[in-house]
C-alpha cells in the first residue's frame, strides 16, 4: 500500500495539474479570442478536434512521462511506460473535446428575428428563429466534396451542399446576388476499391436521390437556425453558392443551417460530460497503477534531475537537426514537415485533404503538369494526403536514409532523392490520365531500389547482404501489394524504385572512380 501511494503522490498531483491547466486554458483561450472578442478566424475544426488531440501531448511528454520512469514493466520495455502516456493523453483528449463541443454551443444566443434582413440589426450570433421567410428554389447551388478516409484510404466519401436564397416571401424577385443562404448537406460513403466508372455510377445515383430529396424538402419544419463559422462545411457551402452566383464567395455571405431540435436541447449532457470522461479516465489511471513495480532508485534520479543516458523521444527530436550522417535527411523530413504544417494552418484537412486542395499546393496531375506546370513534378514530391500518409512516409524515409546516406554522401543522397522522386512524378501522371498525385513515396521508393541495385556491388560487406535483401525485399513487396488495393499511387513507387536501382549504380560506380582517382 505504501508503494503504491508513493506511485500516486510522484504522478498524480502533475496529471491533475496538466489536465487542469490545459483544459481551462484552451477553453478560456477561445472564449476570449474567438467567442467575446473575434480576435482570431480559425475553422471551428481546430478548436474542437486538432488542438484537443494535440495539445495534451506537449505537457505529457515534457514533464509526465519522465514521471513514469519509476513504473517497472515485465522486461523493462518502455511499452508499459507508453501505455500511461496514452491512457492521460486519452483523458484529457475526450475532457478538451467535449469542453469546446459545450463552449460552442454554450455561448450561443438565440436572436429572434421577424425577417432574415434583421439580422443586420442584432448582434452577431450562432443562433438565429426567423418568423417569417422564404426560400427562392430556383436560385439554388450545390457544391459535391469527395474524399478519401479510412487508414488505407478505403473509402471514397460524398459530400454534397445545397444552398438556396433566403428570402422575405415567394414574392419577391433576385435582383442582386443575395446574401443569405438555407444550406442542406447529404453524405455517402462507397468502397474505394471499386472502379472509377462504379464511382461515376454510385455518384450519379446519390446525387439524383439528393436532388428527389431537395425538391421535397421542407424548409420551414426547423426550430431555429445555426449560422456556419468559419470551418470546412461553411468553405464547401460558399463553393455552393459560387456554382450558382459565377463568382468568388466572399467571408460577408452568410449559410444558415436548420436544426430541428429545440434550442434548449442544445447542450445535452455535454457540461456532465466534461467531469464524467475526466473521472472515468482518472479511475482507469488509478486502476491501472496497482499493476506496474516501482523503481526507488528512478524516483531519487528524477528528484536530483540527473537526466536519462538514453531517451528515444529526445533522439528522435536530435535527428530532425541536420547533422553527421543524417544531415540530408533531416533537411528532407524538415521540408515534409513544414509544408504539411503550412497546409494544415491553411485550412487543409488534416487527415483527407481533396484533389482540388492538393491541385492549388502543388499536387501533380497530367492535365496540369503536362500543360506547362512542370514544377508539380518538384512540388508534389513534398505535399501529404493527410498525417498518415506522412507519418507512413517519414517513417519509410527513415528506414532507407539509415543505409544510403552514410554510404552515398549527403551531396549524391540528395541527388539521388530529387531524381528518383521526379521519376516517380513522371511515372504517375505517364499511367493516370487524372489523378492528383502527392507525395515522398516515389523518391522513398528510389532510396529502397537504390539498396537493391547496391545489393549487387560490394557497397555492403557479403555476410549483411542477405538480411538487407530479406528486410528491404519485404517492405517493397508488401507496399506494391498494398498499392494494389487502389487509392495508392503504385505507379509512382515502380517508377521511383527502378529509378533508384540505376542512379544508385551510377552514383556509387561515380564515387568508386573518385576515390580511385581513375
Amino acid at each position: 500500500m505504501e508503494t503504491y501511494l508513493t506511485k500516486l503522490k510522484h504522478i498524480l498531483p502533475t496529471f491533475i495539474i496538466i489536465a487542469f491547466s490545459t483544459i481551462v486554458g484552451l477553453y478560456l483561450f477561445r472564449w476570449i479570442f474567438v467567442i467575446q472578442y473575434d480576435i482570431i478566424d480559425i475553422k471551428e475544426e481546430v478548436w474542437c478536434l486538432w488542438l484537443p488531440m494535440g495539445l495534451p501531448w506537449i505537457p505529457i511528454l515534457i514533464w509526465l512521462r519522465p514521471r513514469f520512469r519509476i513504473l517497472i514493466f515485465k522486461k523493462d520495455n518502455d511499452n508499459g511506460r507508453f501505455f500511461f502516456q496514452i491512457l492521460s493523453a486519452g483523458t484529457i483528449i475526450a475532457c478538451l473535446m467535449v469542453s469546446q463541443s459545450y463552449l460552442t454551443t454554450a455561448t450561443g444566443k438565440l436572436q429572434k428575428l421577424s425577417t432574415i434582413t434583421d439580422i443586420e440589426k442584432v448582434e452577431k450570433s450562432r443562433y438565429y428563429k426567423v418568423e417569417k421567410f422564404s426560400v427562392a428554389k430556383y436560385y439554388g447551388g450545390s457544391y459535391t466534396d469527395f474524399r478519401q478516409s479510412g487508414k488505407y484510404n478505403q473509402y471514397l466519401n460524398f459530400h454534397i451542399f445545397f444552398v438556396t436564397p433566403i428570402v422575405k416571401n415567394t414574392l419577391e424577385k433576385i435582383n442582386t446576388i443575395p446574401k443569405y443562404w438555407y444550406g442542406v448537406d447529404f453524405n455517402e460513403q462507397i468502397s474505394n476499391k471499386i472502379s472509377n466508372e462504379e464511382k461515376e455510377n454510385k455518384y450519379e445515383v446519390f446525387y439524383a436521390e439528393c436532388i428527389e430529396k431537395m425538391n421535397k424538402y421542407d424548409f420551414q419544419s426547423l426550430d431555429h437556425f445555426e449560422r456556419i463559422p468559419t470551418s470546412d462545411d461553411r468553405i464547401n457551402y460558399l463553393k455552393a453558392i459560387e456554382s450558382r452566383i459565377k463568382q468568388k464567395a466572399n467571408k460577408n455571405f452568410i449559410v444558415l443551417e436548420p436544426i430541428k431540435e429545440k434550442f434548449e436541447e442544445r447542450n445535452g449532457n455535454k457540461f456532465a460530460w466534461i467531469f464524467g470522461s475526466f473521472g472515468i479516465g482518472i479511475g482507469v489511471l488509478l486502476f491501472s497503477l496497482i499493476w506496474p513495480r516501482y523503481s526507488e532508485t528512478e524516483r531519487k534520479r528524477f528528484l536530483s534531475g540527473k537526466k536519462q543516458k538514453q531517451d528515444d523521444l529526445v533522439d528522435m527530436l536530435n535527428y530532425l537537426v541536420p547533422k553527421g550522417d543524417h544531415f540530408a535527411t533531416s533537411v528532407i523530413l524538415d521540408l515534409n514537415i513544414l509544408v504539411f504544417l503550412l497546409m494544415v494552418f491553411s485550412g487543409i484537412d488534416i487527415i483527407s485533404p481533396n484533389g482540388i486542395e492538393l491541385l492549388e499546393w502543388g499536387g501533380n496531375r497530367r492535365l496540369e503538369t503536362t500543360g506547362g506546370e512542370w514544377w508539380r513534378l518538384l512540388t508534389s514530391m513534398f505535399l501529404h494526403g493527410g498525417i498518415m500518409h506522412l507519418i507512413l512516409n517519414i517513417s519509410g524515409l527513415v528506414i532507407a536514409a539509415i543505409f544510403v546516406e552514410p554510404l552515398l554522401g549527403r551531396k549524391k543522397y540528395f541527388i539521388l532523392y530529387i531524381l528518383c522522386g521526379l521519376c516517380g512524378s513522371l511515372a504517375s501522371i505517364w499511367w493516370y490520365s487524372n489523378t492528383t498525385s502527392v507525395g515522398a513515396s516515389g523518391a522513398i521508393f528510389g532510396l529502397y531500389g537504390a539498396i537493391l541495385g547496391l545489393l549487387l556491388t560490394n557497397a555492403f560487406p557479403v555476410g549483411d547482404k542477405k538480411g538487407i535483401l530479406i528486410m528491404i525485399g519485404i517492405y517493397v513487396g508488401i507496399n506494391l501489394l498494398w498499392g494494389l488495393t487502389g487509392g495508392i499511387d503504385n505507379a509512382a513507387h515502380i517508377g521511383g524504385l527502378l529509378s533508384g536501382a540505376l542512379i544508385g549504380i551510377v552514383l556509387y560506380k561515380l564515387d568508386e572512380v573518385q576515390k580511385n582517382g581513375i
